[in-house]
């Protein structure tokens, strides 16, 4: 018994297509444009190197040139992409912009190719007979309204809101540092905030989220006026302030060494003291 199976008959091939002269057209006013400086030969080799890429994709129907067209405009636009970024007058934020256009530009080149190898695939459409209908439908074109425009001399208005943009405080120099207090100053003070020169954003100076700030509490008691404090015992301070350490000075590691030295020789001296006349202060805690 005979297993063996016949290949698929491929699709008769498609017959020539003219390029109309208008898709031809506006594949050229896509292409980017010569220095304005430049000879007459070099627009007319950059017409004719599209033309030659469009012969070797070489489209055989309506769906197969637009998309022909599509590839020799999207990898001129891709070059000259390219090419602007490595300019020695572009910003590196200008050269970046560029460089990502220009991957989104071959993205699109790549899916184009695969519409295109897909096309190729079908079989060619039978003709139809439109009639007059191109003609009807250019005279119903004409005729019609256009989109409204701009009076002569009026410019779209544009966007009047400025810009908002954060700046935290451990981020700004010394400069800026003063114009955010000044801003802080003028806000609380019901002031007019400072000028702005045209188009410049508006600039909001805070702290970051997680900033040292938002965990520190002020002591009320700092703030209480207390006269005659060089009479007071170092027992009253302590109480006055609430401290809970009874110790005579401080822990000797948060000293420095000349402090712990000084702080060691005067408890001598107060424990000599405190063996012959007695404790003068209550250290238990």
């Amino acid at each position: 018994m005979s297993t063996t199976t016949t290949a698929p008959t491929p699709p008769p091939p498609k017959p020539p297509y003219a390029i109309p002269r208008h898709a031809l057209t506006t594949m050229v006013l896509a292409l980017p444009r010569p220095a304005a400086d430049a000879p007459d030969s070099a627009w007319q080799d950059a017409v004719q190197d599209s033309l030659d890429k469009l012969t070797a994709l070489n489209p055989c129907d309506p769906i197969e040139a637009m998309l022909a067209i599509d590839l020799v405009t999207l990898n001129a636009a891709r070059r000259d992409a390219l090419r602007l970024a490595a300019e020695p007058t572009a910003t590196a934020e200008q050269a970046r912009l560029q460089r990502a256009g220009a991957v989104a530009l071959h993205r699109a080149f790549a899916g184009t190719v695969r519409l295109l190898e897909r096309q190729r695939r079908l079989p060619a459409a039978p003709e139809r007979d439109w009639a007059d209908a191109a003609t009807e439908l250019s005279a119903l074109w004409r005729t019609a309204p256009a989109r409204p425009l701009a009076a002569p001399g009026t410019a779209a208005t544009p966007d009047a809101t400025p810009e908002t943009i954060v700046k935290w405080y451990d981020e700004i120099d010394d400069v800026e540092l003063a114009i955010a207090t000044e801003q802080q100053r003028r806000q609380k003070a019901g002031e007019p905030p400072l000028p702005r020169k045209p188009g410049e954003p508006i600039v909001i100076y805070s702290y970051k989220p997680r900033d040292y700030i938002h965990k520190f509490t002020p002591d009320p008691k700092n703030w209480q006026k207390y006269p005659g404090f060089k009479k007071m015992t170092m027992a009253e301070r302590r109480e006055f302030f609430g401290y809970t350490y009874t110790g005579p000075n401080g822990p000797p590691e948060a000293l420095t060494p000349a402090s712990r030295d000084e702080m060691l020789a005067q408890m001598k001296i107060e424990e000599a003291l405190d063996a012959e006349y007695g404790p003068r202060l209550d250290r238990s805690p």
